[in-house]
């Protein structure tokens, strides 16, 4: 009987065992010339600021007075972008399940210094060489699109040629040995070799740059007034890899660059079948048809038929996702995700988000009484004066725009608030249309951000911002959100960097 039972309770132990942390990572590291700053690991889609659909939030903490700091996640979205913020500086970073790496980096000479070890390390390390780098397309050395295409390819056949030698554990093959970082790169083949995984990922990721690449040409070419009407060629070489055979390589559009390949492949896809259909598309035009119902129909169809289901699904719930934080009607592409398999999680989260929508500014939990929440002009004075002779920090944001700074930066604003209660008083200010003040709430609680916040209209009160900072809140661009520091003595200084990745000096400095 016991031997029976024990390969039974063997097997339940294995399964008992494979709780969230199977998908977790953990990001571990030593800074050199730090200055305890606040460090935090962003998720980084491709529409900013989105929805994560694995549970993933940022998680942040102070690097310590030796230089360490260890941040953990039992939840990441697998193979997708995600960014390591501290001191107004960043280092981006292809995740992947069962992640643990550890990086040693200098503050002072970051680009030269970064080395990562550990599980996952490898591909880390590969898209830090200077061979990989995205930015060292050379773009103004082509005016004919042929020769832009066949550059484009030349330089992601040596891409994929340096690849193979790395993963192959080729050392001493006549590319690495001519370069002139080849100690760096024979140092990842020996310290951090590549899995099958991070290969074939990698490999993938540098071929489906072909797409974007072509893409972001064509952009640069229609704002040349001389090609304005000269017809597009889809005939031509510079479009040969637009096939089905090659779109199959797409497992998935977690990572943001993979995510603007599909988009370049679908605009060039539709432009090809408008051509078709004996409309001219030029230089100066073809950006203006993808504006029609037409295009949103055909994609559908498209997607359908030459990708695979988590690429289409994916697709459709980042899209939701966006219009739903953002305020706008999305359930045309809601709609999409009921006739996809594996399509449960995202639309688990959507509804989630959808009933915060809904609900949130009756939680009392999160939401002060509407009285106390709203403000104007002279509750707003009445609020700056309750604070006087203490040190305040205020966060002004919108409400629409939030996620692509405010949100992610929430570990560090949490932590301040709690180390430096007592020196220091924050207060959080949505400005934004009245009709926005759900996704105020929305974006309060599903972060479970509990702190002092008010609402603030914008109608009628679009000047009062002024007063504090000359930043457009109301885009992505500026963050969605701004900063001010307000002393005991009620001077204002503002705006102001973000103010909470400031290092410990730094910030008793400030508050002192």
């Amino acid at each position: 009987m016991k031997i029976i039972l024990l390969p039974l309770l063997i097997a339940f132990i294995l399964v008992a065992c494979k709780t969230p942390s199977d998908n977790a990572i953990e990001i571990k590291g030593h800074v050199n010339n730090s200055e305890r700053h606040y460090i935090t690991l962003n998720y980084a889609p491709k529409l900013r600021g989105n929805l994560n659909f694995d549970g993933f939030e940022s998680v942040g903490s102070h690097i310590d007075s030796k230089g360490n700091f260890n941040l953990h996640s039992d939840k990441i979205t697998d193979g997708a972008s995600y960014t390591l913020e501290f001191d107004n500086k960043g280092i981006s970073l292809i995740l992947f399940a069962g992640d643990n790496v550890e990086l040693d980096f200098d503050v002072k000479k970051l680009d030269n210094s970064i080395i990562a070890t550990g599980i996952g390390a490898g591909k880390i390390n590969v898209l830090r060489l200077k061979q990989f780098d995205s930015d060292s397309f050379d773009w103004e050395k082509y005016l004919d699109i042929d020769e832009f295409a066949n550059y484009s390819d030349s330089v992601i056949s040596e891409q994929i040629i340096l690849l193979n030698s790395i993963y192959f554990k080729k050392p001493d093959d006549t590319r690495i040995l001519e370069a002139d970082n080849k100690i760096e790169i024979q140092k990842i083949i020996t310290d951090s070799p590549l899995t099958e995984k991070e290969y074939k990922f990698l490999l993938n990721r540098i071929s489906f740059q072909r797409y974007w690449l072509l893409n972001d040409f064509l952009s640069k070419q229609s704002e040349l007034k001389s090609l304005a009407s000269i017809k597009i060629d889809f005939d031509s070489k510079a479009f040969r890899y637009f096939n089905i055979h090659e779109y199959r390589k797409l497992e998935n559009i977690n990572d943001w660059l993979l995510a603007h390949s599909l988009e370049s492949i679908l605009q060039i896809e539709y432009l090809r079948k408008v051509v078709e259909d004996t409309i001219d598309v030029t230089y100066g035009n073809w950006q203006s048809l993808f504006n029609n119902s037409d295009y949103e129909k055909w994609i559908n169809s498209f997607l359908k038929g030459h990708f695979n289901d988590q690429v289409y699904t994916k697709y459709y719930a980042d899209l939701s996702a966006w219009y739903m934080t953002l305020g706008y009607d999305y359930k045309m592409y809601y709609e999409k995700l009921s006739t996809t398999t594996g399509s449960s999680k995202y639309i688990k989260r959507l509804n989630e988000f959808e009933n915060l929508l809904q609900d949130g500014v009756t939680n009392k939990d999160y939401i002060p009484k509407e009285n106390n929440s709203n403000l104007d002009k002279s509750k707003l004075e009445s609020l700056l004066g309750s604070y006087r002779g203490k040190p305040l920090f205020i966060v002004f944001w919108s409400a629409q725009y939030a996620g692509a700074s405010v949100i992610n930066n929430l570990p560090s604003i949490k932590d301040f608030e709690k180390e430096n209660n007592e020196k220091v008083d924050i207060i959080n200010i949505c400005i934004d249309k009245e009709e926005n003040k759900r996704i105020w709430a929305a974006r309060i609680i599903d972060n479970s951000w509990k702190s002092k916040h008010y609402f603030l209209p914008m109608e009628g009160n679009d000047s009062i911002l002024n007063r504090f900072s000359n930043k457009n809140i109301s885009s992505f661009c500026d963050g969605g959100a701004t900063y001010a520091f307000i002393n005991k003595k009620g001077v204002v200084d503002s705006p102001i960097e973000f103010p909470f990745h400031l290092s410990t000096k730094e910030i008793e400095k400030v508050i002192e």
